[in-house]
C-alpha cells in the first residue's frame, strides 16, 4: 500500500515540475451574462465566472478587486 502511494506521489511531483506554459496573443473575449467572460484562442479557451456583480463593479470603477468563483481552462 505504501509503495503505491509513493509511486503516485513521485508521478504527481514529476508532472507538477514539468508544467508547460501556453502563450497566445490578441485573443478575443466575450462577456456572457452579467458575471462571466469567455476567452477563445487557437490553443486554449478559458471561462471565468465572477462572484455576484464583481465583474460589473470592477468595469464600472466601483471596485478594484473581485473574486473568481470558477475558472475553467482547456488547452488544445
Amino acid at each position: 500500500m505504501m509503495a503505491n502511494y509513493k509511486n503516485m506521489m513521485d508521478k504527481w511531483r514529476g508532472w507538477r515540475l514539468d508544467e508547460v506554459t501556453e502563450n497566445e496573443t490578441s485573443l478575443p473575449f466575450e462577456v456572457i451574462g452579467k458575471n462571466s467572460i469567455m476567452i477563445k484562442g487557437k490553443k486554449l479557451s478559458a471561462k471565468l465566472v465572477f462572484s455576484g456583480s464583481d465583474l460589473k463593479d470592477v468595469v464600472d470603477g466601483k471596485k478594484k478587486k473581485g473574486k473568481v468563483v470558477l475558472a475553467s481552462v482547456n488547452i488544445k
